[in-house]
């Protein structure tokens, strides 16, 4: 048995009742580590329940959850009366507002660079050089397979296969645990549930957002920016396909994509911005944790968000103009300051290079 299972089962061992909560979007690979884990923790006789902060928007990770018949609850507050720990998985900070004060982590599993003030974990087990959590989480049911009846080995391998593939772009940017984990789990994935959720098509809504975008776009050098406008909190998601689909049908270094988000719910507005890049050397995560705390990112893939409270009677037209503009001009530094820090790396990267090979 790896020793990361091993670590895992002695840390949740130790409860009875195991809040997991997806604190970040509710995407295949939360979803699906999630519901891994909460069937790992079944076969260990310890209760558990998965709790989403936010609605599954998307049509397609709605399918996945009706297909596969994940339960998740949706809970803002993740109210954790009754449990006596939690696990957070696909999301680079464990402490969560009115529950880490409560009860303990049980386990932080996540793939994306760390928060610096995120609290210690009976368990941690965070990877940068993996595309996706749910890879991570194979490694357990790998070790526990024997354990698991056969039709719920088949559930949580097509959950973990869906994950990994929408998380590392269908394996474009996989990483060798990604690919190992895939080679495991086929042999025990429903390869038609994953086929029917691929042939998904967006929803109505996603798409004219999609061509909202495209209507109000910023090019700046080789990075092109995209404005949406206001957006219901119940559609927050299209804001990642939209930057994924224009990546890939555009010659754009980088492109982000950024709206204003509106949830009545939490009685909340706030500027939500989602980017993609084919550079494998440009650091999102650095270049996010520059403009904002609240957000990160990794090889390829980032997002941030912005508090707006303070504007949330201001006229919306006067709000948007104000928002975009600070963004772009932000969107510009950034392009400029990274080239340069980017351009100052490989420069060292080469010199090092040279510096081995005369010592040789």
């Amino acid at each position: 048995m790896d020793e990361s299972t091993e670590k895992f089962l002695s840390a949740v061992k130790k409860y009875k009742k195991i809040l997991i909560a997806i604190v970040g979007s509710p995407d295949p690979d939360a979803i699906a580590s999630s519901f891994a884990i909460m069937e790992i923790l079944k076969i260990q006789k310890i209760d558990s329940a998965i709790v989403s902060q936010r609605e599954v928007s998307l049509s397609q990770n709605r399918a996945f959850m009706k297909l596969l018949k994940i339960p998740i609850k949706v809970d803002s507050q993740f109210h954790c009366d009754g449990f006596d720990a939690y696990i957070v998985t696909d999301f680079q900070l464990n402490l969560i507002k009115n529950v880490s004060e409560k009860i303990p982590c049980a386990a932080h599993i996540d793939h994306h660079e760390p928060e610096k003030n995120r609290i210690p974990a009976d368990f941690t087990l965070i990877r940068t050089d993996c595309g996706s959590t749910s890879a991570l989480v194979t490694t357990f049911v790998k070790d526990l397979k024997d354990e698991l009846n056969t039709k719920d080995l088949q559930l949580i391998s097509t959950a973990l296969m869906f994950g990994i593939q929408t998380d590392t772009d269908s394996c474009v940017h996989a990483s060798e645990t990604d690919l190992e984990a895939i080679n495991f789990l086929s042999q025990f994935a429903n390869s038609k549930i994953i086929n029917k959720l691929n042939g998904i098509h967006f929803s109505e809504t996603t798409m004219s957002y999609y061509n909202r975008a495209l209507k109000n776009q910023t090019l700046y050098k080789d990075w092109c920016f995209y404005g949406i406008g206001f957006i219901d909190i119940l559609h927050r998601d299209s804001i990642a396909v939209i930057a994924d689909l224009l990546l890939r049908k555009n010659s754009h270094r980088l492109v982000a994509v950024y709206s204003i988000i509106y949830d009545e719910d939490m009685k909340e507005v706030y500027l939500d911005v989602s980017l993609r890049t084919k550079s494998k050397t440009l650091d999102l995560n650095s270049m996010i944790k520059k403009i904002t705390p609240s957000g990160g990112g990794r090889t390829f893939k980032g997002a941030y968000q912005v508090n707006l409270n303070y504007f949330r009677f201001t006229d919306k037209n006067h709000l948007w103009s104000l928002v975009e503009e600070a963004t772009i001009d932000w969107l510009k530094r950034s392009r400029d300051s990274s080239y340069l820090h980017e351009f100052s790396g490989i420069a060292k990267s080469f010199l090092n290079r040279i510096m081995d090979f005369l010592k040789k």
